[in-house]
């Protein structure tokens, strides 16, 4: 770093949409530009809640060939080819293919610093990638973990230098003005206003987010509490008539509504009596933060690093994973109790304001950005 000019640093990354993307977008408009010059090097645009306000280069894809392995040789040369000038200060890799394309560009000598990001407990990855990690696990300066349980992942798994391993946890952006109208949320999708709202807002297309364990369970809730309604929010359009069908074959379809993706999606938290994540495995939830922001008790599984969010039994509640039953029995309390709902709901917008605001984690990633540099 010096005084008279910015700090370049390329974000390298497959996606821009879903938790990730809109946590790094978000994240970034927190950093001064006139210190920090970003760019984003990504294999799909964001089509997310977040939009960009630094410039995004797509990685070209072959027209032809476009296939394992040689989409990836193509996909590193041309990445090699752009970082031959002058290579950035740092460079910041998220995503199994982009972590390993920017190992070898520092192994080559294309980046000075490199740092790298792990947001879940590696469910998608096999021997395979964990073979080429630890090959190549010389090359980061730092790995950022989301949580411990991510943290701890890592360690056994890639067996990293545990010195080189970091945890700096996700947060979100305080809600900004007034409450949404959530009386005309309800009015479009036909919920009256003596309704209980259940939500779960996660990309339904990904197995590991156990969105069939929520329907599993509404069966369950409606015959102890008929008013009770449940929304899902989130990717998955490919996913949805298989899930509608599913509801129907339970005898649920007229409680529930599946939105899709949602730009407006804190119109919709707000509707809410009760967020819900099933997920199967984990990282560090921002739907969770964002629920907790929205003073929403929540009810999530005891997985990866939802017990690092929610405080059980004071915030929302933890069940296991793969289990309708604990799920709607935790479920049915809440909607039971207005004054359990309103309590765990203020104690968790409290906990997030005091431990994960956005502001304090972009801080953070500067921290580290900066002794990495002055090293």
């Amino acid at each position: 770093m010096t005084s008279h000019r910015p700090v370049e640093v390329v974000f390298l990354t497959d996606d821009l949409g879903g938790g990730t993307g809109n946590h790094l977008l978000s994240m970034l408009r927190h950093w001064d530009k006139e210190t920090w010059r970003v760019r984003i090097v990504s294999k799909k645009p964001a089509i997310d809640r977040v939009l960009p306000d630094v410039p995004v280069e797509l990685m070209s894809a072959p027209r032809r060939l476009n296939r394992f392995p040689i989409a990836q040789v193509k996909a590193f040369a041309g990445l090699f080819a752009a970082f031959n000038g002058q290579p950035p200060d740092l460079l910041h890799a998220y995503f199994f293919w982009p972590i390993l394309y920017g190992r070898l560009l520092k192994l080559f000598g294309k980046a000075r610093v490199l740092i790298e990001n792990r947001e879940d407990q590696g469910f998608s990855w096999g021997p395979h990638e964990y073979a080429w990690l630890r090959a190549t696990r010389s090359a980061p300066d730092r790995v950022v973990c989301v949580s411990e349980a991510v943290r701890e992942v890592v360690l056994q798994r890639e067996r990293l230098d545990e010195r080189r391993v970091v945890v700096i946890k996700n947060g979100v952006d305080p809600i900004e003005g007034g409450s949404p109208d959530d009386a005309s949320a309800r009015r479009e999708l036909g919920i009256p206003e003596d309704h209980l709202v259940v939500g779960m807002v996660a990309n339904y297309n990904r197995p590991v987010k156990g969105v069939s364990y929520l329907l599993d369970a509404i069966p369950t809730i409606v015959s102890e509490v008929p008013s009770a309604r449940f929304l899902f929010l989130g990717g998955g359009a490919k996913e949805r008539p298989a899930l509608r069908e599913k509801a129907r074959t339970l005898g649920i379809e007229r409680c529930v509504n599946f939105m899709g993706n949602r730009k407006d999606i804190h119109r919709y938290y707000e509707m809410m009596d009760i967020s819900v994540l099933t997920s199967l495995s984990e990282g560090l939830s921002i739907t969770l933060l964002e629920s907790m922001s929205h003073g929403l008790p929540v009810v999530a599984t005891n997985v990866g690093g939802n017990p690092e969010v929610v405080l059980d039994g004071r915030t929302g509640y933890l069940v296991p994973p793969k289990n309708a039953h604990s799920l709607a029995d935790r479920i049915v309390q809440l909607l039971r109790d207005p004054d359990l709902r309103l309590r765990m709901g203020e104690e968790g917008r409290r906990r997030v304001e005091r431990d994960f605001q956005l502001r304090d984690v972009a801080n953070r990633y500067l921290d580290l950005y900066r002794s990495m540099l002055h090293r």
